[in-house]
């Protein structure tokens, strides 16, 4: 049986306050934790309690004064929509890797279009796992309602006595509930409630009872609007979420971190959220910046850099942790950023059949397992610690390669000549006599445009204990310049 095309509708009423609690240990989260605001004309009330609140008797809408009175160990915070606005948008980024179509209703709601992901995860049942694994991997107390026009879902998502499963609902079940619905639920200005509620309208069921044109003359077009909404004959359009091109996230600590490591578990958090990114658009990142903030608005970045290029949380977790363990942190933290725009598109690694192809496959999964190596080495030595031979476009030997801690881009030096894998920092004189010549000569003459020229014949020869060096001759003197073994 054919159904009406759903929206689905998240409310998230205490959105802020799980971020924070999610920022927290195990025995702090115990604690009876509250976020408090005033509009300017009544003293500050309770917008958010947590359940060790409520359970003491703590309620929303409470004044501050009553709360704290009634549990002295109350934790009280003062609410910042602002953050809570980007803490949804952070929530969007990481539901954007399964849901293209998602709008925004700050503080605390986001609009999802999933009609389309059926073919994708089978039906709604299999949209409504998927949603319910990502989001329980980011802590976040939610109510989901579906609608067959936006409005009717946010109403939905507001009833928790109505809520049902979203991918059973027909249009038919769900008009039935939205007649239902007390006024107080209707998102409505305050002014036009007060103007229903004065003839005698308590719930949206006898909002709908009313002819269309009694509606506009007794409450103007905006009113009909509102109920062509209701009924699903206006969709107004939606703005969707667009993953911003750079990744910038910042989280607030609660209370000073005096080290690293204190705050490898909120970092967690930032990395989470750059995987999210990551994944929407195929990207692996290279390098980033990790940004302590502290009370007196000074910073103290750490850069993290990658022998290979990442994209998994564990992964990077693992190296900065790594990374971070010689670091130390001057003076305490309030707040932890993270902020990455050096990227690159993923390789696609396709299998094959043929030995020639499944040969260079295994050589290029073989190069990478090096690379994650020499990262780690990296993160624990230091840059510095760990470099790489990178040929130069010079004929010199001594100037032929150069050591570089960029391991990504580095190349192995040329072996078109025969050269020795150990050269001497300095060429050492020797008596040719003792030494038996096998190859050459070649000769190398060059560096005279820098001051350095040189003038050489280079031979291989063995010495009285069968080694094999690498000699030449330079104005009738003889020097040993390195060993093949």
């Amino acid at each position: 049986m054919s159904r009406d095309k759903l929206w689905w509708y998240l409310a998230l009423p205490q959105l802020l306050l799980d971020e924070q609690l999610s920022l927290q240990s195990e025995i702090q989260r115990q604690q009876p934790q509250v976020l408090c605001r005033s509009d300017g004309q009544r003293a500050r009330t309770v917008v958010q309690a947590n359940t060790a609140a409520r359970h003491a008797g703590v309620k929303l809408g409470m004044a501050e004064v009553t709360a704290s009175t009634l549990v002295p160990e109350l934790q009280q915070r003062t609410y910042d929509e602002q953050r809570e606005e980007q803490v949804l948008q952070r929530l969007a980024q990481w539901l954007h890797q399964d849901i293209a179509q998602i709008a925004l209703y700050p503080p605390q709601g986001l609009l999802l279009e999933v009609d389309d992901l059926q073919r994708l995860y089978g039906d709604y049942a299999g949209v409504q796992r998927q949603l319910a694994r990502r989001l329980a991997r980011v802590a976040v107390g939610y109510q989901i309602a579906a609608g067959y026009s936006p409005l009717v879902a946010r109403i939905l998502a507001q009833v928790p006595q109505l809520s049902f499963e979203p991918m059973r609902a027909a249009k038919s079940e769900l008009l039935e509930k939205l007649r239902q619905v007390p006024l107080r639920f209707a998102l409505l200005p305050a002014a036009q409630q007060q103007q229903l509620e004065n003839v005698g309208i308590q719930c949206l069921g006898d909002l709908l009872q009313l002819p269309v044109g009694e509606l506009g003359a007794r409450f103007g077009r905006a009113m009909v609007a509102y109920v062509a909404e209701l009924q699903g004959e206006l969709l107004p359009p939606q703005r969707y979420y667009r993953p911003p091109l750079k990744f910038s996230e910042r989280l607030d600590l609660m209370t000073e971190v005096a080290s690293w490591q204190q705050l490898l578990f909120p970092l967690r958090r930032l990395l989470q959220q750059l995987e999210a990114f990551l994944q929407s658009r195929q990207l692996s990142v290279v390098r980033f910046t990790l940004l302590a903030h502290h009370r007196d608005q000074s910073q103290t970045p750490v850069r993290i850099a990658f022998a290979l290029p990442l994209w998994r949380q564990r992964e990077m977790q693992q190296l900065v942790q790594l990374q971070l363990e010689r670091q130390q942190l001057a003076t305490p933290a309030l707040e932890l950023s993270l902020r990455a725009d050096a990227f690159q598109a993923r390789e696609v690694t396709a299998t094959s059949w043929l030995p020639a192809q499944q040969d260079a496959t295994a050589q290029r999964a073989e190069q990478q397992q090096l690379q994650a190596l020499l990262g780690k080495l990296q993160a624990r030595l230091g840059t510095a610690a760990v470099q790489q031979a990178q040929a130069q476009n010079d004929w010199r030997p001594e100037a032929a390669q150069q050591w570089q801690t960029d391991l990504q881009t580095a190349k192995a030096p040329s072996q078109g000549l025969p050269r020795p894998l150990w050269l001497l920092p300095e060429p050492e004189a020797i008596a040719v006599h003792e030494w038996q010549l096998q190859w050459g000569p070649e000769r190398i003459q060059t560096g005279w445009w820098d001051g350095e020229g040189v003038l050489r014949d280079y031979f291989i020869a063995v010495d009285a204990l069968d080694r094999q060096g690498w000699i030449f001759r330079s104005h009738e003197e003889w020097y040993l310049h390195g060993w093949f073994s």
